[in-house]
């Protein structure tokens, strides 16, 4: 690991040493980076946690009788606007411009947080007001964590450095945030697992100042904004805002060992025709492959590798393998993170490591942005039907259409009925309709206890909420909005970047790069989009790069076969029982034996995946517990 880390002590508190810190830098990980640095006489203490890859340093400046220090990690893609060569004067190390951040900061104060470009984690304490202000990148490709204590306030890249704070400190598991994991196999900021710990949320900064914390956006995705140019004007906009975040990057990651990964979709492959290009030679790729045919999408991956001449690798992941990695993925988050494709994620990026590879290039955000999960085109069914006037759809049509579904058993009157229930339902409940708690009611499947650990929580509430705020004015860009927010800022981009950590090597997010954002979120949805048809705008940019067959394939991506696997492995059938449940699984007390039972019965009587994504999410948080809450206890 590596990152950020630091004690804000309150008025009258015992002021911090340099040990006091130690604890909290060995628990982020990551490499020596110096001693910490005290600020406003012990009041403030930063760490920080350097890494291959990234840029991180601590910096401070005296100014007058106060002294402003400045701890940072992440990448910056360009250099801090109107940043003069102040030289780093600071410990910082890495290349990363902290004097210049501090002299930034002091002309513009918390607002230059917007102008900086690429990923980054920052803590800055201003001596002069006694504040402290955090801030994160626009994706939160560098996370960060908080807890707002009664004698001291912590902040850190990783939990694991607030749990090692020099004050004990033993947070309480929130169970809401334990019922969120069931359902959608993470949770989503602001909330954590523990009910003192808070995520600040992507492209947000918090202020801490006279004993509060308060926190705001700095920047949103805005997709009210669309743009009446020609799709051609967009297009090429498009194809110059991508070429510049692959270019930016790769003059970053200078002559070191880069590659890509190719699971032989429309983003990686689009990212692997780029890197070649700037390159002017064979990059080095890697896919993951499973004997299952249906996750297979190694023919794609050939096709890309072989029209831009990649050094490309294979592995095909295995039951035994995910045996292997799972321990291994529990230990590499904070909190129980049940997204099954880290498993070949990390694979992907261990065989990297393996051939040389220091940092490897992802396409995660493409789909987002450009509408290419087919989601999108489920959402797209019922639009026709959101078009009919209240006064005829709900008194009249959506009833007469629904009892003819129940009352003739014809198929087709069955499907207009189940049709009609979904279409009557708001369009954020729609796009949650078949959540695990619409199926199974939560009540029913946890204990009394967990259900009044968790009063006033609701399933699936950052979804809603998300989609209802959402900066958009049609159906398809609000999905676009909360996918953002949820499916690439708490679940890719996390996914990824941990399991990179956990393999050695950095990563990076061309597709996220600030000014790809900004185009995609321009582009009308009826152009991102031709009816059903995913992702046509983009694929009409990239005619010229991307091979046929990537263009007129079905979404597929890194995922793992883990519901067959917990059938048809003895080894995960067994292990999948002994987590879910056994006595010591059960006894915790979160959720009824009977109703985990049911779930087991329930998926080997499927064909679907469904109930084995929520055994695989029952597995991890068992998994969490066992090898990160216990060891605490």
């Amino acid at each position: 690991m590596s990152g950020i880390a630091g004690i804000l002590v309150p008025p009258g508190g015992r002021p911090l040493a340099a040990s006091d810190l130690d604890a909290m830098a060995r628990a982020l990980g990551g490499e020596e980076a110096g001693p910490p640095l005290l600020l406003d006489e012990g009041r403030a203490a930063f760490v920080v946690r350097g890494r291959a890859g990234y840029d991180s340093g601590l910096a401070s400046r005296r100014v007058g009788n106060a002294v402003l220090g400045l701890a940072f990690f992440g990448r910056l893609t360009a250099p801090p606007p109107a940043a003069g060569d102040e030289g780093d004067s600071g410990p910082g190390r890495g290349g990363a411009p902290l004097q210049a951040l501090l002299s930034l900061w002091l002309d513009r104060g918390p607002s230059c947080v917007a102008d900086l470009r690429g990923e980054f984690a920052l803590a800055v304490y201003d001596g002069r007001d006694k504040t402290l202000h955090l801030a994160t990148d626009r994706i939160r490709i560098q996370p960060l964590v908080t807890a707002d204590r009664p004698d001291q306030f912590l902040f850190g890249s990783h939990m694991a450095a607030l749990l090692a704070s020099p004050v004990p400190f033993a947070p309480t598991l929130d169970a809401g945030a334990l019922l969120d994991v069931v359902a959608s196999s993470v949770v989503s900021a602001p909330r954590t697992i523990f009910r003192e710990v808070d995520k600040l949320p992507a492209g947000h900064r918090l202020a801490f100042r006279n004993g509060r914390a308060s926190v705001e956006p700095y920047w949103e995705p805005d997709f009210t904004r669309a743009d009446g140019a020609s799709p051609e004007r967009l297009a090429t906009a498009t194809r110059d805002a991508l070429a510049a975040a692959v270019h930016d990057r790769l003059a970053r990651d200078g002559a070191g060992s880069y590659g890509a990964f190719l699971s032989g979709g429309v983003d990686s492959t689009t990212v692997t025709g780029l890197l070649t290009k700037e390159s002017g030679g064979r990059i080095a790729t890697f896919s993951i492959g499973f004997s299952e045919e249906r996750f297979n999408e190694l023919q794609y991956a050939r096709v890309a590798a072989s029209t831009f001449h990649t050094r490309h690798t294979e592995y095909f992941v295995t039951p035994r393998d995910t045996e292997d990695a799972v321990l291994a993925v529990a230990e590499s988050f904070d909190e129980p993170f049940a997204n099954a494709s880290a498993v070949p994620t990390y694979y992907c990026a261990k065989v990297a490591r393996e051939h040389g590879v220091a940092t490897l290039y992802a396409g995660d955000g493409g789909d987002e942005l450009f509408a290419g999960n087919q989601r999108y085109a489920d959402g797209r069914v019922f639009e026709p039907y959101d078009r009919v006037p209240r006064w005829l759809r709900d008194p009249i049509l959506t009833p007469a259409i629904a009892a003819a579904g129940r009352i003739v058993p014809h198929p087709l009157f069955v499907k207009a009925g189940k049709y009609v229930r979904r279409a009557s339902l708001p369009p954020a409940e729609r796009i949650v309709s078949y959540d695990f708690w619409n199926v199974v009611p939560p009540a029913a499947f946890a204990t009394a206890d967990l259900m009044a650990a968790a009063a006033g929580w609701r399933p699936a509430a950052m979804v809603i909420r998300h989609h209802d705020r959402a900066h958009a004015t049609t159906a398809l860009d609000r999905h676009l909005y909360l996918d953002l927010k949820i499916t690439i800022s708490d679940n890719d981009v996390p996914k990824v970047a941990r399991m990179c950590e956990r393999a050695g090597v950095a990563v990076r997010f061309p597709f996220l790069d600030e000014r790809v954002v900004d185009v995609a979120t321009r582009v009308p949805a009826r152009i991102k989009m031709r009816g059903g048809e995913l992702r046509t705008f983009f694929k009409d940019a990239y005619k010229d790069l991307l091979p046929v067959e990537t263009r007129t394939k079905s979404k597929h991506g890194f995922g793992l076969p883990i519901s067959g696997w917990l059938k048809s492995d003895p080894g995960l059938r067994a292990m999948m029982r002994d987590l879910v449940l056994s006595p010591r699984s059960v006894d915790r007390g979160y959720f009824r034996r009977e109703a985990l039972e049911d779930v087991v019965r329930r998926h080997e009587e499927d064909a679907t995946p469904y109930y084995g994504t929520v055994l695989w999410n029952l597995m991890v948080i068992e998994l969490w517990h066992r090898r990160v809450l216990d060891g605490r206890r």
